[in-house]
């Protein structure tokens, strides 16, 4: 007679649990639910702008010359073999220079843009959009970089060694050589405190081809950091923030002031396509996976090569740009503006195509490029 009232706790006990883990589950998966139908409305809540701000700069470009732009802070710039033209802030042509380089290239910091003839022998800098200074130099020139300050980093092909490294002031005068000897040098750069630079060195001496990182002081003669990589050349090297960014073709390194690698940025065997980089935020474009919703996905990543965030980009992009934490690409004509972790935050629908879109002065306007001019677009 006792053994019935023995037991009825236990299953009593065991029902209870039951019908716990029975509304656990279904808590769990309401709130999945939740969650999904959240985001999908977050996503379709996207702010669209049909209606743009949009100002036609009013100058034109030479019919049957081929020319390409660049942009810093407080200038905008079309250049060719020919001549070069300068759009200041209101979007006025305020010059239009003979430029007679045959192979004219240029890069940019900040309110400076340097130009010169790659395999010629003379470098301009332009200030805003007055010239500031201009070097004549005996070997030519294969590649160049420029600081805030106006210093000015060139590389040269020389008989005696495969290039030289000079670095010239904001004056043009001399202050910094280095031949690299059997290294051939393919990328480099000037930190903003006009000391440190890097270069990025193939060796092909062992037969094998291996890439240094190579760090100096302009004030001493030997570098304080030469790392070597196999199966990977860095072709751009960039000072941006507080950090050295090293973009390979299989990964990005991430050294700091010390000459240390603090951080990588994986590709997983997937494609570079593109870059944009500002302050320590930097946005890589990759090419679609099967993982990817999209043909291509961009990807940010922090200082210590940590991915943040990412975006599925389902139509091809023509441009990707990032200044103060927002990063500009399209999807078509389709601007989409996002957060530092990729989270859209509004689309801007333009009724033409772009074929550049740079960042103009702040991340609240910008330059689009079209096949016949440039357009001023409010980004809001």
């Amino acid at each position: 007679m006792g053994s019935p009232m023995f037991y009825k706790p236990n299953i009593l006990r065991r029902v209870l649990i039951g019908v716990a883990i029975t509304l656990a589950a279904l808590l769990v998966i309401f709130a999945v639910l939740f969650a999904v139908q959240h985001i999908n409305q977050k996503e379709q809540n996207v702010p669209v702008n049909n209606q743009p701000t949009i100002t036609s700069l009013d100058f034109e470009l030479d019919p049957g010359i081929t020319y390409k732009n660049a942009v810093t802070n407080t200038a905008l710039f079309f250049y060719s073999t020919e001549n070069l033209k300068i759009i200041n802030p209101k979007g006025e042509l305020v010059q239009d220079i003979s430029l007679k380089f045959s192979r004219p290239a240029v890069t940019t910091k900040g309110a400076l843009a340097l130009f010169f003839d790659m395999g010629g022998r003379k470098a301009v800098m332009f200030n805003g959009v007055k010239e500031s200074a201009s070097i004549q130099l005996e070997e030519n020139i294969i590649l160049a970089s420029i600081n805030t300050n106006g210093y000015m980093l060139l590389v040269t092909e020389t008989n005696l060694h495969k290039c030289a490294v000079h670095v010239y002031d904001a004056g043009g005068k001399e202050v910094f050589k280095w031949n690299s000897g059997s290294l051939s040098v393919i990328a480099a750069d000037i930190s903003d405190n006009n000391k440190d630079i890097t270069v990025s060195a193939m060796n092909t001496d062992e037969g094998t081809i291996k890439n240094q990182i190579i760090m100096f002081n302009i004030a001493k003669e030997k570098p304080f950091t030469n790392d070597t990589y196999e199966g990977n050349l860095f072709s751009v090297i960039r000072y941006s923030g507080s950090y050295l960014y090293c973009i390979g073709t299989t990964d990005t390194r991430i050294y700091n002031g010390y000459g240390k690698c603090v951080g990588t940025a994986a590709y997983n065997d997937r494609e570079l396509q593109q870059y944009a980089l500002d302050g320590e935020l930097l946005a890589l474009v990759f090419s679609g996976s099967a993982e990817s919703s999209g043909v291509a996905e961009v990807k940010t990543f922090n200082h210590k090569g940590d991915a943040t965030g990412s975006f599925p980009l389902l139509q091809g992009f023509d441009y990707v740009d990032v200044r103060d934490g927002t990063i500009v690409l399209n999807n078509g004509r389709t601007m989409s503006l996002l957060n530092s972790r990729c989270q859209e935050k509004r689309q801007i629908n333009l009724n033409f195509d772009l074929r550049d879109f740079s960042f103009w002065g702040s991340n609240k306007k910008g330059i689009g490029v079209t096949a016949s001019g440039a357009e001023m677009i409010e980004l809001h």
